[in-house]
This record gives structure tokens, sequence and C-alpha cells, in this order.
């Protein structure tokens, strides 16, 4: 039986850099215990399918078909609610983050937004210089919760909206250097941690098969994506800006380091 949700293979690297560092180990702790404490522990009505999953997960070492029975989240969805890695950047296209704009600015056809938002947005968008290969939309983040239907079957749902400032860099492709979803995490974890201390609220995305692969698989790269709300970052956004640009170019850089000087055209 194969497992409840794709397993991440080769995680050492991560898992022990968040051994590593007290404050991540115990923002980690944190998160699971408020999901399984008295206020918010999840209980299955249902007594045969909490044991088909209890089960399940047993004969599988599967942690995350039980976590997700236990407190709604699993391995890695309990990582992105601790800042511990960035939320999946699901490509131009994607439902997470929902581009509103255009990489020119303008706004997309039907989405509608509020004139203060989008003023802030187009001051934003004119007074900050993009570094090279990176472009800022106006953008909603969500969070992706997951929960069980029927079965072992999981549906995922948008949680807790936030509209605002997307700074989307252009990164080499760690696919190519041979690397999982889990091993370039704990390329970038570094950069990600940085970026959370200087905007602590920031949702940061980060993604493997995106960029031009699709369309163009000769001329492939991985984005990170850092969403700065616009309520809680509309004073200093400039600022933040520009903090996080150093933050990611010299990320790029070491990865490029790595990966060859052409493994990404500037």
């Amino acid at each position: 039986m194969s497992t409840v949700l794709p397993r991440e293979e080769a995680v050492e690297t991560i898992f022990s850099k968040i051994l590593a560092s007290p404050e991540a180990s115990g923002r980690l702790s944190g998160v699971f215990y408020d999901h399984i404490d008295d206020d918010h522990r999840l209980t299955d009505n249902d007594r045969d399918h909490f044991l088909q999953v209890l089960f399940h997960a047993y004969q599988n070492g599967d942690i995350s078909a039980l976590l997700l029975e236990l407190c709604g989240r699993s391995m890695f969805d309990l990582l992105r609610e601790a800042y511990l890695i960035p939320k999946k950047f699901h490509g131009k296209a994607g439902e997470n983050p929902v581009l509103l704009t255009d990489a020119a600015g303008e706004l997309l056809p039907g989405e509608k937004v509020s004139a203060r938002e989008y003023a802030k947005f187009k001051e934003t968008y004119e007074h900050h210089e993009c570094a090279p290969r990176s472009a800022l939309y106006l953008a909603d983040g969500y969070d992706l919760v997951r929960t069980y239907t029927e079965g072992l079957n999981i549906t995922e749902e948008k949680d807790n909206r936030k509209r605002g400032v997307l700074a989307l860099y252009a990164l080499p492709d760690t696919c190519k250097l041979g690397l999982t979803e889990a091993q370039a995490y704990a390329v970038v974890w570094d950069a990600f941690q940085k970026i959370q201390e200087e905007a602590p609220r920031a949702m940061v995305y980060y993604g493997q098969e995106t960029g031009l692969k699709k369309e163009n698989p000769d001329k492939p790269y991985d984005e990170i994506g850092i969403l700065l709300p616009i309520h809680e970052f509309e004073k200093k956004m400039l600022q933040h800006l520009d903090e996080i640009d150093g933050i990611v170019l010299a990320c790029r850089e070491k990865m490029m380091e790595k990966a060859g000087n052409d493994s990404l055209q500037l």
C-alpha cells in the first residue's frame, strides 16, 4: 500500500539543521503541541476510520498519515507552519500564491483589488529597483490545510489569505543538480531563516518545478518568492525589499558557485 502523501526523500540535512538550532527546534515543538492541546486536538468520530489510519501508518511507516489524523498537518505542513521551510510555490499559473498583476504591474483581467492596495503596490513597483532576474507582483498568499474525506482520501483547502507585494526571483535549477525537493530546501534554508529574521511575518515560497521548465526544458530554473502582506509592511515595504534582495542574491551566488556560472543567465 502506498503512503497517503508523497514522501520526501533525503531529509537528513534539513532535519539536522533544525535539530542544531534550539530556536528552530522550539518553534517546531511549539506548533505541534499547539495542535494537539485540549483546545485544538482533533477527534475522529469514526472509530473505524481512526484505526484504518493508525494501521496504515504503522504498516507503511507513514508519519504524515498519522499526523494528519492527530493534528491535521503533515510533517512538512508542520515545518512550514513553524516557518522552518518555505511554502511550496506552484508557479505563475498556480493556486498559491495567486498573482493579481502581470510583470508590468498591471491588474490581470477580472481581478478586483481595493484602490488603497493597488496604489501601495504601484508605489512600491515604481520606486523599487528590482534585482536581475526578479520581478514584483501584487498577489494573494494562502496557507493550505489538508483534511481527510472518506477512507484515506485527502482534500486541500486555502486558508488565511494575505494580500501583499510578491518579490519573485529566479534561482539555479536544483533538479539539474540531482537534488530532491527536501535537499533543495536545505540549500536555501539559511537564506530562508535570514528572511524570517528580517521580515518575521513574510510568506516565503519556493519551487523546483517552476520557471520555464514546462515551456522550455532547455532553460529551466527554480523560483523563490517572498510575499510581504500590505497591512503589515506598508510603512517599510521598500526597506524590507532592499534587505531581502541582498539575502536572496547572496543565496543565488552560493548556488551558482555549486551549479556553475552558466546555470542561470542573469
